[in-house]
């Protein structure tokens, strides 16, 4: 019977520093709420040269910023109020949310790609936003990636309904409301939609709605 090998190298844990600690990235925002999100804002080992900015009169109930990779920049506008999680991985990416736009325990996933929301727009709890998928899927053959990240794009005024999802390459123009747990798998041009189901499909035109 063989001797058994040397144990396996155990893995360096993952470490992240408290952006209040943080020399390499910058966390810009004035007020309570905006401190409290410094403190609830961590970027990875190796992260370098990232912004997260705040704008004047923030909100929220709980906001956690996990940021991985190198310049890139969270833009949250004013007079916005977001709750959930932000967490942001690649090179070079934006996530932005417009002015006066209302998210409640909100997950923004950038991964690769950016997220962009409009202003004005209404998200209610439960949604998410990922523009790219954790895990590569690749083409036997050719080693080719068959599902490449690609950015979520969410015009003005837009009202995303409980537990709606937007997957990489989805587009919501402005004026356009998305359905109870509908799922958005590709970009749409036409505004003033209701857009509905998995995948979401156009259900009424011309459509305006009250806030």
């Amino acid at each position: 019977m063989s001797p058994a090998g040397p144990p396996a190298p155990r893995k360096a844990p993952r470490r992240t520093r408290p952006a209040w600690l943080d020399r390499d990235n910058r966390f810009e925002g004035s007020g309570l709420s905006a401190g409290l999100t410094r403190l609830t804002t961590f970027f990875h080992d190796g992260a370098r040269g990232n912004l997260v900015r705040i704008g004047r009169n923030f909100r929220t109930r709980g906001l956690v910023i996990a940021v991985r990779g190198e310049g890139n920049r969270i833009e949250i506008g004013d007079d916005v109020r977001f709750s959930g999680r932000i967490g942001l991985r690649g090179e070079g990416l934006t996530v932005r949310i417009g002015d006066r736009t209302d998210a409640k325990t909100t997950r923004i996933v950038a991964g690769g790609a950016d997220v962009r929301i409009g202003a004005d727009c209404l998200i209610a709890s439960g949604v998410r936003l990922r523009s790219g998928d954790l895990h590569a899927i690749l083409e036997r053959a050719t080693g080719r990636r068959l599902n490449p990240p690609e950015p979520v794009i969410v015009g003005d005024r837009v009202w995303l309904a409980a537990e709606a999802a937007l997957m990489k390459g989805a587009r919501v123009p402005e004026g356009c409301v998305v359905g109870f747990r509908s799922t958005v798998m590709h970009g749409f041009d036409e505004p003033d939609c209701v857009l509905v189901g998995t995948p979401a499909r156009i259900a009424r035109r011309g459509i305006l709605w009250s806030r």
